[in-house]
């Protein structure tokens, strides 16, 4: 039938074992200690934000439980028929329910009337079900008294986004297992790793404007990245990133807050063409903000920014630099300005207008007026 379909970056380089896991290492080691001592609980909700790996870890622990080989650190194999089966999605005895298109009482019911049945091929019944927080109020109580006492050797993993949506009363019946934002550097370390893999040429600014565009999400960095190297032609690209941000990009926005300074009128110019190119005015005004904040620190604490700020070498060197050229109340107030604009700019606003009262603003705040 032709070549396979193509296979996305996330799925592929979807984590398989625990020590595959970035970012989330208290998380990993709890459950991995758990399940080494024999001592895992019969139900556990996993929050966090989107694309930090709470699927992807209730798969490993259902893996890790199931699997034929098991090693003495709670690795799973991934070779044995049971990993291969989870692994594909195939596995008899390791449910996956999206709480989102199945929240309904009725699924929960039918759900229960299975979890008595005993397991196939498995020592353990695991259920995952995602997004629980949108099932109903009728959903929730009637999965209560199976959550509170389920039959022996049944696992239940919960994942949400929205922890608080979940009833107290369910959340009191298992242990809570917060995830949380992968830093830039544990991203860009792992897309690095994925573009060695894929035999990619990738600029390292790119794989930095891409981290920060994810906001904490791997998953979102990976899908990124498939458009960067589409855009440009099998490379990634700070020309690539251009594209895909409108042109807001981090080193272009540096270069415009240094002409703010020197060249107001070509810094006009070009805020315009920035704002006609596409890019978002809240995700301009939020860049434009980091930067300010970025060089405000640089000028207050030089000696530990390494520490203090989720940036490449090539940008400390900047803001360093950079800082010493602007006085300490001046990036205070653009960062002040800048913070203001943004509300107006999360409501809706025309380019040119938010174009015109940004620039009005900023150098105001630079003329100290």
């Amino acid at each position: 039938m032709g070549d396979l379909m193509h296979i996305s970056l996330y799925r592929k380089y979807r984590p398989q074992t625990f020590s595959d896991m970035v970012g989330q290492t208290t998380a990993v080691d709890v459950l991995r200690t758990a399940l080494e001592n024999g001592s895992i609980g019969h139900a556990y909700l996993f929050s966090g934000p989107r694309g930090c790996g709470k699927t992807t870890v209730a798969r490993l622990v259902a893996k890790s439980l199931c699997c034929l080989d098991r090693k003495n650190s709670a690795e799973p194999c991934d070779k044995c028929d049971n990993c291969v089966a989870i692994a594909r999605g195939e596995h008899l005895d390791v449910v996956e329910i999206d709480g989102a298109s199945n929240n309904g009482v009725d699924a929960i019911r039918e759900l229960k009337s299975h979890v008595s049945l005993r397991a196939l091929s498995s020592p353990y019944k695991v259920y995952i079900i995602d997004e629980v927080h949108m099932l109903s109020s009728g959903a929730f109580n009637a999965l209560l008294k199976t959550l509170e006492e389920p039959p022996e050797n049944v696992i239940f993993l919960l994942a949400t986004t929205e922890p608080h949506k979940v009833p107290v009363t369910i959340r009191s019946r298992c242990q809570h297992i917060p995830f949380h934002r992968i830093s830039v550097q544990d991203i860009v370390s792992r897309l690095e790793y994925v573009c060695n893999c894929e035999g990619i040429t990738a600029e390292n600014d790119a794989l930095w404007e891409i981290a920060r565009m994810a906001d904490g999400a791997l998953r979102d960095a990976l899908s990124l990245t498939e458009q960067a190297i589409s855009l440009g032609h099998g490379t990634i690209t700070r020309e690539a990133i251009e594209e895909m941000t409108g042109g807001a990009s981090r080193t272009r926005l540096e270069a415009w807050v240094v002409s703010l300074m020197t060249e107001p009128n070509a810094a006009a110019s070009d805020l315009a063409k920035i704002i006609s190119s596409g890019t978002s005015c809240e995700r301009l005004c939020e860049q434009i903000f980091i930067i300010f904040r970025d060089l405000w620190y640089a000028k207050l604490w030089q000696n530990n920014l390494e520490n203090l700020l989720e940036a490449s070498g090539e940008e400390i060197t900047f803001l360093k630099n950079e800082a010493q050229k602007w006085d300490e109340r001046v990036l205070r107030r653009c960062a002040y300005v800048t913070n203001k604009i943004m509300s107006r700019a999360h409501n809706g606003i025309n380019g040119e207008y938010f174009a015109g009262l940004l620039f009005l603003e900023l150098k105001n705040a630079i003329d100290g007026v």
